[in-house]
């Protein structure tokens, strides 16, 4: 197992989206009114800083939080990668040493993050520090109550809440959404029910891309054939209707 390393110091983009269709790759395309990033990050004499209004910060990446700042830094070479604490007033609580972090991910109150370091899933608590190294893979999310809910491909269990749920397919993503917890897969989208998962679509082709935005589940359809595929863009908002929205037929032609 990789080495993590807590070292105690001391103690986005808003948009506005108006129109979603599908890119030329199938993907799900937003259209935003642009604005300008409250941040900006630069490399001097070969370090990344991240630079406010006002306060500076370690990292090429940068997420504020209620309590403070998250940056990390993020780069394939021989060094380690970090993430970084700050406090509202912008002083370094705590430094997060990994050989990799993937995918790191934190939760919506900011107490608790995760990354996948290339052998294990990485749970901590931002609040006294403590470590949990767990057993999974790259799919996990914080839902519901700052719960981490996460995937381990050994044993094809979902995990949460000390409990295991079965599932036979790779789940591709968990989504929070309007309070219930969505598992999406190649072939369907389930809700979790209690311990179980209910089907509540099945893709007439496979699963390729998924948004929310603006209190609608957005989700695209791949229907491949011998020499041509197409691509369906649908969205619902309670899972018992769905529109489609866009549709792209013969992207290979």
């Amino acid at each position: 197992m990789k080495n993590i390393i807590i070292l105690i110091c001391s103690l986005l983009i808003s948009t506005a989206s108006f129109s979603q269709k599908l890119n030329k790759l199938g993907k799900i395309e937003i259209e935003e009114i642009q604005t300008i990033p409250d941040y900006r990050v630069e490399k001097i004499n070969g370090n990344y800083k991240v630079h406010t209004d006002s306060l500076a910060f370690d990292g090429n990446s940068y997420v504020k939080i209620p309590s403070g700042f998250i940056t990390s830094l993020e780069i394939v070479d021989s060094q380690k990668d970090y993430i970084k604490h700050y406090d509202l007033e912008g002083k370094l609580i705590a430094t997060i040493l990994s050989d990799r972090i993937i995918n790191l991910k934190i939760s919506d109150k900011g107490n608790k993050l995760a990354f996948y370091n290339s052998e294990n899933i990485i749970h901590i608590n931002l609040n006294n520090y403590k470590v949990d190294t767990l057993k999974g893979s790259f799919v996990y999310s914080f839902v519901g109550n700052e719960d981490l809910m996460y995937y381990n491909s050994d044993n094809k269990f979902i995990n949460y809440k000390g409990n295991q749920i079965s599932i036979n397919e790779f789940p591709n993503q968990i989504i929070d959404f309007k309070d219930q917890v969505y598992i999406v897969s190649k072939q369907k989208i389930y809700q979790l029910v209690g311990n179980n998962l209910l089907a509540k679509y099945e893709f007439k082709g496979k699963f390729f891309d998924a948004k929310i935005i603006d209190k609608e589940f957005y989700f695209v359809d791949k229907v491949e054939k011998r020499k041509s595929e197409s691509f369906s863009l649908y969205k619902t908002s309670d899972f018992s209707r769905f529109m489609l929205v866009d549709r792209i037929d013969d992207l290979n032609q």
